[in-house]
């Protein structure tokens, strides 16, 4: 069980990698292979370092399989979009049915991805009649109708209702608006103020600069698909928190919270681009004048990438966090290990274990507690074959 939970977790990861370096080749289609790399491996450094929980995105089976691949799917289709709009290309068939299976899967996954892919779906639709191109009705009414499908699933099922049962300060309106605003604009906050979101936007921009030139559009359209594609992403972000805090009455959850992450920071990104392409003509007359030429030469754009992309991941939140929690993790590997052989050699069937003196916050948020009957200890105790697990510092 527990090599095949590491096994299922490293498999994770590397899907998260593989759905990032797609989005990236997707969105830039005229960059060079060495930059693409350097665009995935980067994206995926910023995510992991600006994460409100590292342990929800990497370690804990059920907050990634909810929230991480709606996530990549939602980018995935996002991206597409935006590359049909921008290039005025269309959807093939093929494309529009693996957007609409994708969409059908991520819309399952939890409440608001779902909302989430009928917007950016709309969207498309109705940036296109905007622009004058080419509409097709019926594959965006495929992609939608797969989306609507799923997400009805999972917002009618009886689970829902239960739990706004037994949350009394859940399905307030007028005060779930309000607070939501406030939780959203406090995750906005944290993100513009992370070191390696800013570097990795800053990063975007010369990337843009030096990729070879873009295809006729007109500035003005550029412009407004930047900032159509953040007020977008900004939008769904804003209703994921005020589901949550419609749903339950308290704010966001930080599993939650990564997928959010994920999305902005995407649109962040599409959104520098499309905006750096609009006026790539006068920023690189605008450098070439001034002391920062060097900064788009073949030797200097990948060295001063590399050494700001390090220094910003040192300095994010992922970063601090572990620096100052490195010295509590073999310690919390050993109690663990301790307990492990304690529950498998132990012949009663109720059993006492020693609660953990290291609580890193980047591997655990609860231990086992006095009630063999809620979580975690009533899991622990099936695991092991037990009737019943009991924290040893605790009353019975």
């Amino acid at each position: 069980m527990l090599l095949t939970y590491s096994l299922t977790m490293a498999m994770s990861a590397a899907l998260f990698l593989a759905g990032m370096a797609i989005a990236m080749v997707r969105a830039w289609p005229r960059t060079s292979a060495l930059q693409l790399t350097f665009l995935t491996l980067a994206f995926a450094s910023a995510t992991v370092s600006a994460a409100p929980s590292v342990r929800d995105l990497l370690y804990w089976l059920s907050a990634v399989t909810c929230y991480v691949p709606p996530a990549v799917v939602t980018i995935l289709i996002l991206g597409e979009c935006i590359r049909a709009l921008e290039g005025q290309s269309g959807f093939s068939w093929t494309l529009s049915l693996s957007m609409a299976l994708g969409g059908f899967a991520a819309s399952l996954c939890n409440e608001f991805t779902g909302a989430w892919l009928l917007l950016i779906v709309s969207a498309s639709l109705g940036a296109r009649h905007f622009f004058g191109q080419q509409r097709q009705i019926g594959h965006h009414v495929l992609i939608a109708a797969a989306i609507a499908v799923g997400w009805i699933i999972v917002v009618s099922a009886s689970g829902n209702s239960t739990r706004m049962e037994q949350l009394p300060n859940g399905g307030h309106a007028i005060s779930s608006v309000l607070q939501a605003l406030i939780d959203s604009l406090t995750g906005l906050g944290r993100f513009l103020r992370e070191p390696a979101i800013l570097v990795w936007l800053g990063a975007v921009g010369l990337i843009a600069l030096t990729e070879p030139a873009p295809a006729p559009a007109a500035p003005q359209k550029r412009r407004l698909l930047a900032l159509g594609t953040i007020a977008i992403c900004l939008a769904c972000c804003y209703f994921e928190y005020f589901a949550h805090r419609y749903a339950t009455g308290m704010r966001l959850v930080e599993r939650a919270q990564n997928q959010a992450l994920i999305l902005l920071l995407f649109g962040s990104t599409l959104g520098v681009r499309l905006l750096v392409g609009a006026y790539r003509a006068q920023l690189r007359e605008r450098i070439a004048r001034s002391a920062l030429r060097g900064l788009l030469g073949p030797v200097g754009m990948p060295a001063s990438l590399t050494m700001l992309t390090i220094a910003s991941l040192c300095l994010s939140s992922t970063g601090s966090q572990l620096r100052s929690q490195w010295q509590g993790l073999y310690p919390y590997w050993r109690e663990s290990a301790d307990r492990h052989a304690l529950l498998t050699t132990s012949p009663e069937p109720v059993v006492v274990i020693p609660r953990h003196k290291w609580t890193p916050s980047l591997l655990m948020t609860a231990d086992v507690t006095a009630n063999a009957d809620r979580l975690p200890n009533d899991c622990i105790a099936r695991y092991y074959h037990k009737s019943a697990v009991y924290g040893a510092d605790t009353p019975r």
